[in-house]
């Protein structure tokens, strides 16, 4: 688990394992489709435009899949800002696959028909092993984030996670033997709390723990200097809120209260950065390298690395489905393979990863009802295929235009 492969130096930017795996599986996947298209008479040109369409559609449509899937998680968040940041955030992870399956297959389809005007068949054909080639790269980014992972396992297979990762927390909200976690890693968070007496919210993800939570993987990965600054900061801030009280008190003015409000805002800011350490700290008297020690002696309980079986599943049906466009007998049979083996493959997978409610029906998880809906479709595709020509009529060979002549200059 990797969620920060590295910082940009100078600039201090970290670069996320699942966004940096998001552009590889982008670029892969438009390289071997464009040498598909290449080889078989096809525009590569095409194949470009509809990979940035599949890029930004894909992400839009599986976080506004994963937002409507998991909406208690951004609800709370507070204003509308943080819901919006929250909503916009996707660093992190929190892509539904299959709502970016779906809206990019929408999408690239509307492009080629619309814009394009190519045929959708032969092109959709194309792309398709493609599709396979970036659902694996993007399981790597899952693998690097820690989410879809698996149940519990005593295989040799099992993997464990890092305290504060997706699978140590929802084991230990669910007792799970084995993750247990010390008082010391508990961050108490009541609904609200009083500094010097000013009453303030929690953010709202951290107010919706009734008992406590874990410290965070970000607080823990926080360097020490880091944590002391904000120490430093809400000294400072109570410190100014002591003395605007104390000015109010001397001279009750708009002004006066106006800095006593300011005051208590810059301590409520203050006081939530890396507040879930921090508050830890000082209840029990432990410097923050002693907690990040302690953390990393509670891992996760042993899991299924279930985003590795889906890598190794990805680049399976990527094979399976370039092999048949070169023996494919009818435009659209690649399209309808990809939509019946990728499906079948993560109906099987959701029943050993326990991330996902079931949902649908008291017996499906929301993949697994779209995993047969998909198959369903693809199946009478392929029946409907018949009744069109084995070659779409709109295929047609493309050659790249000839070079511009050179300018003859005239002789004297």
């Amino acid at each position: 688990m990797m969620p920060v492969v590295f910082r940009i130096p100078g600039i201090n930017w970290d670069v996320p394992g699942y966004g940096l795996m998001l552009m590889i599986a982008f670029l892969a996947a438009i390289h071997w489709a464009a040498r598909r298209a290449s080889r078989s008479g096809g525009n590569p040109d095409v194949i470009l435009n509809c990979g940035f369409v599949a890029l930004i559609s894909g992400v839009v449509g599986g976080r506004m899949f994963y937002v409507l899937h998991n909406w208690e998680q951004f609800g709370g968040r507070g204003g509308v800002l943080d819901v919006a940041w929250g909503i916009l955030d996707v660093t992190r992870g929190g892509l539904e696959y299959y709502g970016g399956f779906l809206a990019a297959t929408v999408c690239i389809s509307l492009w080629l028909l619309l814009v394009e005007r190519v045929s959708w068949r032969w092109y959709m054909d194309i792309a398709a092993p493609s599709g396979a080639v970036g659902l694996a790269f993007g399981r790597v980014g899952c693998l690097l984030n820690g989410c879809c992972f698996g149940a519990p396992t005593a295989l040799p297979v099992g993997m464990t996670f890092p305290f504060g990762s997706p699978a140590q927390i929802q084991y230990w909200e669910e007792a799970a033997p084995g993750n247990e976690v010390p008082l010391e890693l508990l961050y108490a968070t009541p609904r609200s709390y009083k500094l010097d007496g000013v009453p303030f919210e929690l953010p709202g993800l951290m107010a919706n723990a009734a008992i406590g939570i874990p410290i965070s993987r970000e607080s823990l990965a926080a360097p020490d200097a880091a944590i002391a600054a904000a120490e430093e900061r809400e000294r400072v801030a109570r410190a100014g809120l002591r003395k605007a009280q104390a000015d109010l008190a001397a001279a009750d003015t708009p002004e006066s209260r106006a800095a006593l409000q300011k005051a208590r805002r810059e301590l409520a800011a203050a006081a939530e950065k890396f507040a879930d350490i921090r508050r830890p700290m000082r209840e029990h008297g432990l410097a923050a390298p002693v907690l990040k020690e302690m953390a990393a002696r509670h891992r996760s309980v042993p899991v299924h690395p279930t985003q590795a079986y889906s890598v190794v599943m990805a680049f399976i049906v990527a094979g399976l489905l370039s092999a048949l466009y070169w023996r494919r007998t009818r435009d659209g049979q690649v399209l309808c393979a990809l939509f019946i083996l990728e499906p079948t493959s993560r109906f099987v997978l959701e029943m050993i990863r326990t991330d996902n409610p079931i949902d649908m029906f008291g017996i499906f998880t929301i993949s697994q009802f779209l995993s047969l809906c998909m198959v369903a479709a693809a199946l009478v595709a392929l029946a409907l295929l018949r009744l069109l020509p084995p070659r779409s009529p709109r295929a047609s060979q493309w050659s790249p235009p000839p070079p511009a002549a050179e300018p003859r200059i005239a002789k004297a």
